[in-house]
């Protein structure tokens, strides 16, 4: 336990490139309040290079930054990407590792076949890499419960956790876990609103095939959550209404 308590102040410690400059002229209070989950994607739409660079940026950890600012703990989850229809950036698996000296853990972790190409376009502090080029749509919608907002969307990601290493001394490490995939989720949906795009969580799927199609054995790492992102239809049988507006009804009749 002491192990993984000493680490408790690594973000502190950790200097981290600024984060990339955004475009998008709505604050966060808009962002917030019209932020909703995609219900299906039109499979065509994609996303800009410097937007998704942009989005990947949002998820690494950064003193003073929320929600970042709320964790104590080195980051233990990475983004497996599942890449459709991002500009300039071939179809395929991607992988964004989310803490220094991570690397090492991974390719110890995953299969021999893959690539580690470093994406050069990428900012310099986005270790982010090529892992396998391909038509990855098909693998996306079956291991996300063959639903196809997975397959529909710019791209699609898993959570990959480093599962083992602190819960073996730690055991109650296991719910930090799924805090830091929560707010990696509520950062990816925000960031994907203010990309003109919408993102949506993926609740199901199957973490022994993504485990399968990657080569992972054992319990090093752990397929924790799966999101996606993309164009979005509207389902134009829903209302929107202002906020505490059965309030306002209410006051009236009175």
């Amino acid at each position: 336990m002491r192990q993984a308590t000493n680490r408790a102040s690594a973000l502190a410690t950790t200097a981290v490139a600024r984060a990339t400059p955004g475009t998008c002229t709505l604050g966060a209070a808009e962002l917030i309040r019209q932020r909703r989950s995609a219900q299906a994607f039109d499979g065509v739409s994609g996303i800009d290079t410097e937007a998704f660079y942009r989005l990947l940026d949002a998820t690494l950890p950064r003193p003073g930054i929320p929600p970042w600012d709320a964790v104590t703990w080195e980051p233990r989850l990475h983004l497996l990407l599942f890449v459709h229809r991002v500009e300039n950036l071939a179809p395929g698996l991607y992988l964004l590792l989310r803490r220094d000296g991570a690397e090492a853990l991974m390719r110890a972790s995953l299969s021999a076949e893959f690539a580690w190409e470093r994406v050069n376009d990428a900012p310099a502090h986005l270790a982010l890499y090529r892992m396998q080029e391909g038509d990855a749509r098909a693998a996306a919608r079956t291991l996300s419960c063959h639903q196809d907002i997975a397959a529909d969307g710019a791209f699609s990601l898993a959570m990959l956790s480093e599962f083992e290493r602190d819960l073996t001394q730690a055991p109650w490490c296991y719910r930090q876990l799924f805090w830091e995939a929560g707010m990696l989720g509520q950062t990816l949906y925000l960031e994907a609103e203010a990309a003109g795009l919408r993102g949506t969580g993926i609740g199901c799927f199957f973490d022994d095939p993504v485990h399968e199609l990657i080569g992972i054995e054992g319990t090093a790492l752990q397929s924790l959550y799966h999101f996606t992102i993309g164009g979005a239809h509207v389902d134009a049988r829903l209302q929107t209404l202002p906020a505490y507006a059965h309030l306002t009804r209410t006051r009236a009749s009175d």
